[in-house]
C-alpha cells in the first residue's frame, strides 16, 4: 500500500498545477491592455516548470507502479494532458490579447 500513498501525494501535484493554470488563465482573461498581471516571460517560465515536472512525476509514478507491481494510474496521465492543454490554451489566450 505504499505505492499508493505515494501515488496519491504526487497526484495532489498535478491537481496543483491544474489549479494554477487555471488560475493563469482566467487572470489572462481578465486583464486588460495597460495593466499586464501576466507576460511572455512569466507564461512561458510557468508553462516549461508545470510540463518539466508533471511529465517527471508522471514517469516516477511509472516507476512506482513497477517496482511494486502495481497497475498504472489513468488519472495521472489524463491530468498531464490537461496541464499541456491548459498550458497550450494560455498561450493562445496570451497571444489572442497581444
Amino acid at each position: 500500500m505504499v505505492g499508493m500513498e505515494i501515488n496519491d501525494l504526487l497526484n495532489f501535484v498535478l491537481i496543483t498545477f491544474i489549479i494554477s493554470l487555471l488560475v493563469i488563465s482566467v487572470a489572462l482573461l481578465l486583464q486588460k491592455k495597460r495593466g499586464n498581471l501576466v507576460n511572455g516571460f512569466t507564461l512561458s517560465i510557468i508553462s516549461v516548470i508545470s510540463v518539466i515536472v508533471s511529465g517527471t512525476n508522471l514517469m516516477i509514478m511509472g516507476y512506482i507502479a513497477d517496482e511494486f507491481n502495481l497497475s498504472g494510474d489513468a488519472m495521472s496521465t489524463y491530468m498531464f494532458f490537461i496541464i499541456v492543454g491548459v498550458n497550450i490554451l494560455n498561450f493562445l489566450l496570451y497571444l489572442k490579447k497581444e
